[in-house]
């Protein structure tokens, strides 16, 4: 039995465009409160300059664009995106909450990439560098997306509309890309739009048992073998009129890809047994995780003279790390409508987890969480799977300035002392320990922050969580800070 490998036929990435003809981005991934948000709200194309804060600019205030987070975490003005030469930077404005971009806080300045992830209170954001034809993919994938959930990605919005071209075509095509990206998906969106009458048939060449291949595809005669009773029609009659869809074709074995390749050629189907082709009308779409070209006719993988009959280049979808502007979107789908919030330090994991099993794994993440926290208003951290944590816990602060006592944690943020309150149901005493602080401490930052203690022990109480014997009566003292 073959070993699989990860290797694939030579997978195209897009073509670096030059950033003069491209101009900045923030593409919205979404919110703790609302993952979701609508298509007007993802896209925020701007100048030299983006101010971003609670509240809108007063007239003559800020000339730019501003992106205008509707979040009692953020601050009036939170933080500006410039250019500075070549480059970008972002700049936090002494925010209460702070700005963070791929884990790092802003302390004042952080220089931004293509990519960047931004997390600002509760929201977050990508920041790109798009061209014209981007965002009018972006527009018409957003008016009339080809799958189910609309993509913000610039790159992929352009495979997108390349695929919405060629749907209402005979042509063949073959998508590449990592396990889990939703290749089958894409097919079967693919076969939507053509508006073939046939049905969608999806096989796994993976599962075809190797010496049951020829069968399978193409079907059998009576008595063409011992156990053939009866004619049998093969899986490519099925798909006639529709679309035959061959998942993973890199993974049948390399001596029946050339059977395969003559019928890709003139889409002639002679059962096996049997002595007169004909002529079988189905469109072809395969799919393989495979990205590198075998080194011989011999070896597992896509054969080149099949690859090139199938489509004049692959067509690359690409893994969910590189595109984490949809992950709101997407969280939105895989929860059915359900309009549950998450926990901030929930949210920010989804955000920072690699994905390696791509949407794939979104998916079971999010529909295993959904059940987990029936019984609270939000998505929280022990709702998810233990890996996600490392994510939420790469947040990283610049380094203390010298003399600060360096055996105590930093005093936290109002993001931070709030979810350790809604975690602790308003216990401050144990927050205190997690802050190690006094308690007198942990109130005096509460009102600063203007929260509410006691509205965190009436959530608590009404989830029917016991009572403690905490007082309710904020400490005093003044030697601790």
């Amino acid at each position: 039995m073959r070993a699989r490998s990860d290797s694939v036929t030579a997978v195209p990435r897009a073509r670096r465009r030059d950033d003069s003809a491209r101009s900045p981005a923030l593409i919205v991934v979404g919110r703790a409160d609302q993952p979701a948000l609508s298509a007007a709200e993802r896209v925020i194309p701007f100048g030299p300059e983006l101010l971003i804060g609670r509240h809108p600019p007063r007239p003559g205030e800020h000339p730019g664009a501003a992106w205008v987070v509707a979040d009692r975490l953020v601050s009036g003005q939170h933080a500006v995106i410039r250019q500075v030469g070549r480059d970008w930077e972002i700049t936090d404005l002494d925010s209460t909450n702070g700005t963070v971009v791929d884990g790092m806080v802003a302390q004042p300045k952080l220089k931004l990439r293509e990519g960047s992830l931004i997390f600002v209170g509760g929201a977050a954001a990508v920041f790109r560098l798009v061209s014209a034809t981007d965002l009018e993919n972006i527009r018409r994938e957003l008016g009339q997306p080809i799958g189910p959930v609309p993509t913000c990605n610039p790159e992929f919005a352009g495979v997108c509309a390349r695929l919405g071209r060629l749907a209402d075509s005979d042509f063949e095509l073959l998508l590449v890309g990592e396990t889990g990206v939703g290749k089958e998906v894409y097919a079967h969106a693919i076969h939507r739009a053509s508006r073939r009458p046939g049905r969608f048939v999806a096989v796994n060449c993976a599962a075809l048992p190797r010496e049951l291949v020829e069968s399978e595809l193409f079907g059998y005669v009576r008595g063409a073998h011992s156990q053939a009773s009866a004619a049998k029609p093969g899986i490519i009659e099925d798909a006639e009129g529709g679309t035959l869809f061959l998942d993973e074709i890199g993974e049948m074995a390399p001596d029946l890809q050339p059977k395969l390749l003559r019928f890709v050629q003139d889409r002639m189907l002679t059962p096996v047994g049997g002595t007169r082709p004909r002529h079988v009308d189905v469109r072809l779409l395969a799919a393989t995780s495979r990205t590198v070209t075998p080194p011989t006719p011999d070896a597992p993988g896509l054969r080149g003279d099949l690859a090139a009959r199938l489509g004049a280049e692959p067509i690359r979808i690409p893994p969910l790390r590189e595109r984490r502007e949809d992950l709101g979107a997407l969280a939105g789908h895989f929860l059915h409508g359900h309009a549950k919030p998450f926990e901030l330090s929930a949210f920010q994991a989804l955000c920072l987890h690699p994905w390696r099993g791509n949407v794939r794994e979104l998916q079971k993440v999010l529909t295993t969480a959904l059940p987990l926290s029936r019984d609270q208003d939000r998505v929280a951290m022990e709702h998810l799977p233990s890996g996600l944590a490392a994510g939420a816990g790469s947040m990283r602060r610049a380094p203390r300035a010298p003399g600060g006592r360096s055996d105590r944690r930093a005093a936290p943020t109002a993001t931070e002392l709030e979810e350790l309150m809604r975690r602790s149901g308003g216990n401050m005493m144990q927050v205190a320990r997690a802050l190690d602080r006094k308690p007198a401490v942990i109130y005096r930052w509460a009102k600063r922050f203007k929260l509410d203690v006691e509205a965190y022990r009436a959530s608590r109480e009404a989830r029917g969580a016991f009572p403690t014997s905490e007082s309710h009566e904020p400490p005093t003292d003044a030697n601790d800070s």
